[in-house]
């Protein structure tokens, strides 16, 4: 691994990137479309549902057929989701001493598309919030990635150009967002992207375990 990425902020996904989610997210699906009268979902219906938000995996579980359970199946998610986010996810071994490794040598930032109320609580029950100095979330924007806003707003917040900075995630829409922005970009491989999409993505370099960020990032 040759690439080395001078920065003075580093922006991370969530799912997939920081914590492994998926076990309490298909929970939260399940128990939404059990609710709205949907019934039970199956292991295809869930499986790769994680990112982009709770409305985008709603319309792909229900199809075009069901569309009408999308969004009161939204709203059941966003109010049992919170309460019931952290008690199966787990951080992906190695991460908090990533996360440690940076902190106060460089600003650390979050651009999820989960919601604010189960982001802060994950965060604070595995115990990392105080990592990160900006989250930002589904409730502060418009647009998901790979629409770059979530990023743009972690930058303008930081007061960082987008080329002294890295965006971090598991997913080609946070490459696409990332290059986007005009931040660098490192796809992780251990998360829920195909490493084969990832790679098309063409971030500026993949890593199979978070501990390889070490020698990838470095402060500028």
């Amino acid at each position: 691994m040759t690439t080395r990425i001078g920065v003075r902020a580093i922006i991370w996904d969530l799912d997939g990137a920081l914590v492994d989610t998926m076990p309490d997210i298909v929970d939260a699906l399940r128990a939404a479309a059990r609710a709205v009268g949907y019934g039970e979902l199956s292991d295809e219906q869930t499986k790769n549902k994680v990112g982009g938000g709770a409305r985008k995996a709603f319309a792909a579980v229900f199809g075009e057929s069901g569309r009408a359970f999308v969004a009161p199946a939204v709203e059941h998610f966003r109010d049992y989701y919170p309460e019931h986010c952290a008690e199966q996810s787990r951080l992906y071994p190695g991460v908090r001493d990533v996360l440690e490794h940076f902190h106060g040598k460089v600003s650390v930032g979050l651009a999820t598309a989960k919601i604010r109320p189960a982001t802060v609580k994950l965060l604070e029950t595995l115990g990392v919030i105080d990592y990160f100095d900006c989250i930002v979330t589904a409730d502060d924007m418009q647009r998901m990635k790979p629409d770059p806003q979530s990023i743009e707003l972690v930058l303008a917040r930081f007061g960082v150009e987008p080329g002294a900075a890295v965006m971090v995630g598991d997913m080609p829409t946070d490459i696409r967002a990332g290059k986007a922005a005009g931040t660098h970009t490192v796809g992780v491989t251990y998360g829920y992207g195909q490493t084969s999409a990832l790679r098309e993505s063409d971030p500026d370099a993949l890593v199979d375990s978070p501990g390889e960020l070490l020698e990838v990032i470095h402060c500028a």
